[in-house]
């Protein structure tokens, strides 16, 4: 299942602030993006809540990571 432990270690590692996380979010989200989204976000980041695959694959684009490595199917960060 999805590892917030990696997900904040590569948060760290590539200097991708929450900020630009919900950027991305709001870019790819467009109209369907909320201010509640910054909270189910935080819950994501704080492993209190589990993403779906749309947001996977934008959390993955934020912070610059393979969905495998989110997934932990891959040790691979890349």
């Amino acid at each position: 299942g999805f590892r917030a432990d990696r997900l904040k270690k590569a948060m760290t590692e590539n200097e991708a602030a929450f900020e630009d996380m919900c950027e991305e979010m709001r870019k790819d989200l467009d109209l369907f993006w909320e201010e509640s989204d910054r909270e189910y976000l935080r819950r994501i980041i704080n492993g209190k809540a589990i993403p779906g695959l749309f947001d996977i694959f934008t959390i993955c684009k934020a912070v610059n990571v393979s969905a495998d490595y989110l997934l932990g199917l891959s040790d691979e960060m890349y």
